[in-house]
């Protein structure tokens, strides 16, 4: 679960972001001696070259022109203007910036600016056009200032709390509230309760059980609406995980086979207890099958009485004997990823 919630916040942090506030359309003015129409598109991609190592006289750049990795595929994501054609900020305009953006490396970053300028231009009437171009600005800074604010391994429950809290004032103080809160209100909540989660999962002073009970209690509201099975799908995930993090402390303190059965039947019941022992059973009996086969190979590979050649078609002859067809595959695809 400590990863999970880590690259959530890694992919929180990276986001793309509305720029603007309630009071005005959204944050900074464009500037108005920037040339129109498609001579615009051009002024912009030979203009703005930052740190991309694409500079002014560089050449012409066909900022229509699709980058490989964006060949054959449609524009993502959409941009809306209201009734008096004022510039609407949605979740789909940002999802229509990091279309563009996921080209980040394979082309300089101002040629990528002058494609999403270009795509603004050709939707939206001219100032819906500013207006969304002002956005892209200070999406563009805020990118630049939210890296590193989930760059540490493994950090504390205290610490993802504290990068949470970072980056809700960050997203906050560029764009303004209620911008905002437009625009990453869903992933913000969903990021509260992953962490509210994984508290309750972290907490030693209570039962395995317990905490199955608080984590599926916390998020019950937040599936009301979904369909029965897939929130009984979701209960089911999330008590195989609080089970086998149950397990792992069982067996870290030095707990037995008892001890772990019982855990298993006041978290999942008698049946699916007895299901998860056979299952043990069978992975046992076939990693001693494994080991054995293992064990007789290596005396076979290191045998002075015989000759290369010799050595390698006794393996075979013992993997012929020791597992099934299917079986054999399973063994080979296991060597290869322990070489």
């Amino acid at each position: 679960m400590r990863r999970t919630i880590v690259l959530t916040l890694v992919a929180l942090a990276a986001a793309a972001v509305w720029v603007g506030r309630a009071s005005r359309p959204y944050g900074r003015t464009a500037s108005a001696d920037r040339p129109a129409g498609n001579a615009d598109a051009r002024h912009d991609a030979a203009t703005t070259s930052g740190t991309d190592g694409w500079a002014p006289g560089a050449g012409p750049v066909d900022v229509a022109a699709r980058p490989r990795s964006l060949r054959g595929t449609g524009v993502d994501g959409g941009l809306f203007v209201d009734a008096q054609g004022r510039f609407v900020p949605t979740r789909d305009a940002r999802r229509l910036f990091d279309y563009f953006l996921t080209a980040t490396g394979e082309a300089p970053d101002g040629v990528i600016r002058a494609r999403i300028v270009r795509e603004i231009k050709r939707r939206l009437p001219p100032d819906a056009a500013r207006d969304a171009r002002s956005l892209l600005e200070d999406y563009l800074v805020y990118r630049e200032r939210v890296r590193g604010v989930a760059d540490a391994d493994d950090p504390s429950d205290d610490d993802l709390d504290a990068r949470l809290a970072t980056l809700v004032a960050l997203r906050r103080e560029v764009l303004g509230a209620a911008a905002a809160e437009a625009f990453f209100a869903d992933e913000e909540a969903d990021a509260r309760r992953l962490l509210a989660q994984r508290r309750i999962a972290n907490d030693p002073s209570l039962p395995p059980e317990e905490r199955a009970a608080r984590i599926d209690a916390l998020v019950a509201a937040d599936e009301a609406t979904l369909p029965a099975e897939t929130r009984a799908a979701r209960a089911t995930a999330r008590r195989a995980t609080v089970l086998r993090a149950a397990e792992a402390e069982i067996r870290a303190r030095g707990g037995n086979d008892a001890e772990v059965a019982a855990a298993r039947e006041r978290l999942v019941g008698p049946e699916a207890s007895a299901r998860l022992a056979a299952l043990d059973r069978r992975r046992a009996e076939w990693r001693g099958r494994v080991d054995a086969f293992r064990a007789a190979r290596d005396r076979l590979r290191v045998d002075p009485a015989l000759t290369p050649d010799a050595r390698e078609a006794a393996v075979a002859r013992l993997l012929a004997e020791s597992f099934t067809p299917a079986e054999r595959q399973r063994v080979e695809a296991v060597d290869r990823l322990d070489r």
